[in-house]
């Protein structure tokens, strides 16, 4: 197909509107879009410089992933009630338990020694109390070892998960000594998942995803 220059319009404001999904998926994450707050195509465009259309696909976008809702005329991010947070987080344990566990049966040399290396680098930004990086790595680290299962549909099925439920892990980290309990939670799942121990990563990683469960309900019951 020639190279025209309607393409390359269309093929800018793709690759726009995949940046501006990012940067607002990092803003509502972060706690800086927080839930109920109203979002709009004119204050993302004035906010970021580009014009109506991306700022369209982008909320568009955010709308399919459950992190924007449209009420009426309006556009707000996504307020989840304890129940439908709950039912969510069930239903990603699920997937994600699955998932790990045939991941350790199929995972590679390499993709173990990528798993290590974030791990890591997770302890390296937790000692340095950088917190957006230490919120990046919890979600590369759990990603990293559902991957390892080979199962593409599953694999697909899991990630919007974890985007509708990452601003919890912004709640989670900053609670005192959270981040140090993480990390060894962590490295408990992994050394069970690099040797291989299906029943002893079923637990953990049950135990992990429910303490964590707790945690932000209880953090979201006091902030009522």
């Amino acid at each position: 197909m020639a190279v025209t220059s309607k393409n390359l319009l269309h093929f800018h404001r793709e690759t726009l509107a995949d940046r501006l999904v990012q940067l607002l998926q990092e803003s509502i994450f972060s706690g800086k879009y927080p839930p109920e707050s109203m979002i709009s195509e004119s204050g993302v465009s004035k906010e970021f410089g580009v014009g109506r259309v991306p700022a369209r696909e982008a909320l568009l976008r955010l709308e399919e992933m459950n992190l924007v809702r449209k009420n009426h005329l309006r556009r707000e991010i996504v307020k989840l009630s304890p129940e439908e947070f709950a039912h969510l987080y069930d239903l990603k344990t699920a997937i994600e338990s699955f998932g790990i566990i045939k991941g350790s049966q199929l995972a590679t040399e390499g993709e173990i020694d990528a798993i290590k290396d974030i791990l890591d680098t997770m302890d390296q930004a937790t000692a340095q109390n950088d917190i957006v990086q230490r919120r990046k790595l919890n979600q590369t680290f759990h990603v990293a070892l559902v991957s390892c299962c080979k199962n593409q549909t599953l694999i697909d099925a899991y990630l919007p998960l974890t985007k509708q439920l990452r601003w919890t892990t912004s709640l989670m980290i900053q609670l005192p000594d959270r981040q140090q309990e993480s990390n060894r939670e962590h490295r408990e799942i992994f050394t069970a998942f690099q040797q291989k121990k299906t029943d002893k990563l079923r637990k953990l990683i049950e135990k992990h995803a429910s303490d964590n469960v707790n945690r932000v309900l209880a953090l979201m019951e006091s902030s009522e």
